[in-house]
């Protein structure tokens, strides 16, 4: 007679764009880890106490992110809810947290954002342009129109189609745009990284517990005088999946055909482990790679907001209400990961403002962590709601 402990961990993750997909019509991603095989039911319950605490973030038939303990014995499967007490993961973060959520970050050219409504716009415009060209001549014939508007229009002794004349021109706007805001967020980020500012000091006054308050003291050794104003707030979200990951578990090799919403193999020199293989090269704005991970920040597609605080210039304590409801502490499997992170906000005379980003291990709470309703947020940077002002849930 055997006793197997199995961690379940399963994840339908928003992809790139997520607002245009369906979830239900995505397949949902599953793991199973065998922790440890033992004799006697006993010891397989005092093994599965030790691990740290299920918990569900989102619907199972939306986006979500899941993590089970199942004893299988004799008499099958059972699902295994610890008892309650604080347990802190003791696995190192991922790489993606060291290279890409951690350390200085700048926002992107609000020109980029501008230029994605534009094209929108400019599509809407071609595609009534053609419509009515297809259907001029019968609403001519018809008497319904007197003579054909979306014909040629004449300059000097030649005819240039409407649609080259006025939607050509429209159409190629959103492309200056984009590249006059990557130019200038080429040219910001040189000029933060040839005298970036010193990091501030932070330092937790507390244990920190997924839902409890957050008190903390931080410090700035050499704040800037063009700095206006400091705020503070920590958030917690859910990483995506490596494609590593993701092509491990559906037993495929690293140059097979990626699942729906993954892209093709990234560029070989692309450090394995830093990106879930969507959007790659469209959720980013251009980026200076002197700075490992970039300077922009990518959203967590699967976050929720803690409580916000201001600080003087030079720094001073905080505390900060947890996200509500209570997510679970940090847990750094390889599919289901919940990150947490503290975010430093430093509104500057000019260039925008500046963000710093601390991660931070938090504890598991006592308390089961099942969540219904998540923010998701799109997968473009520039359109990140942790970058708004005025839509920001906590901006107020």
């Amino acid at each position: 007679m055997s006793y197997r402990i199995i961690t379940e961990s399963s994840i339908r993750y928003p992809p790139f764009e997520s607002s245009l997909m369906v979830p239900e019509r995505l397949p949902s991603i599953h793991d199973e880890e065998v922790v440890a095989e033992v004799s006697q039911e006993e010891e397989a319950i005092e093994c599965a106490e030790k691990l740290l605490p299920p918990f569900l973030v989102g619907r199972k038939d939306e986006w979500f992110v899941e993590r089970k303990i199942i004893i299988e014995g004799p008499d099958g499967k059972q699902i295994f809810k610890p008892k309650s007490k604080l347990k802190i993961d003791p696995e190192e973060p991922p790489l993606a947290i060291e290279k890409q959520r951690t350390g200085w970050y700048l926002r992107p050219n609000p020109i980029h954002r501008h230029a994605r409504k534009i094209v929108t716009f400019a599509v809407a415009l071609l595609l009534i342009g053609l419509l009515f060209q297809t259907i001029e001549p019968l609403l001519v014939a018809l008497g319904l129109i007197p003579e054909a508007i979306f014909g040629g229009v004449r300059f000097g002794l030649l005819d240039y189609p409407f649609l080259v004349v006025y939607v050509g021109p429209l159409m190629m706007v959103p492309y200056l745009l984009r590249l006059i805001a990557n130019v200038r967020d080429l040219k910001h980020q040189q000029k933060f990284l040839s005298d970036p500012p010193a990091k501030p000091d932070i330092l937790f006054l507390s244990p920190v517990v997924a839902d409890s308050k957050l008190h903390c003291k931080i410090n700035f050794s050499e704040p800037r005088d063009d700095w206006l104003s400091i705020r503070a707030w920590w958030q917690v979200g859910a990483l995506p999946p490596t494609r590593e990951k993701v092509m491990e578990i559906l037993d495929k090799g690293i140059n097979s055909q990626p699942p729906p919403g993954f892209s093709t193999p990234l560029p070989h020199y692309w450090e394995q482990g830093l990106s879930d293989g969507g959007g790659f090269g469209e959720e980013t704005p251009l980026m200076q790679f002197d700075a490992p991970g970039g300077l922009f920040l990518r959203p967590l597609r699967m976050m929720s907001w803690g409580g916000r605080g201001s600080l003087p210039i030079s720094g001073g304590e905080l505390e900060l209400s947890p996200p509500t409801p209570h997510w679970p502490g940090s847990n750094h499997g390889g599919l289901a990961a919940i990150h947490w992170e503290m975010i430093i906000r430093i509104d500057r005379e000019k260039h925008g403002p500046l963000f710093w980003v601390h991660p931070v291990r938090v504890a598991h709470s006592s308390k089961q962590s099942i969540i219904e309703e998540v923010h998701i947020n799109d997968g473009r940077i520039e359109d990140s709601i942790s970058f708004e002002d005025d839509n920001h849930p906590i901006a107020a």
